[in-house]
């Protein structure tokens, strides 16, 4: 919410159009959920990732910054 305050305070955009400009910019078009990074946290802590080691994981779909 703080990046859609700051697009609508320096374009004059709605906010609708504020959320449209930055689901756009993310590949997946969409904006990442909290269950999105929850359900990645309950992975890595399960058995299943035991041989993951000193990654670091983008919960991000695919944005980059």
């Amino acid at each position: 919410e703080d990046s859609i305050q700051r697009i609508i305070e320096k374009t004059g955009r709605s906010a609708d159009e504020a959320r449209a400009s930055l689901s756009a910019a993310n590949p997946q078009a969409h904006f990442i959920q909290p269950e999105e990074v929850a359900a990645t946290v309950l992975w890595l802590c399960s058995d299943a990732a035991r041989s993951i080691t000193g990654q670091a994981i983008s919960v991000s779909g695919g944005e980059t910054w």
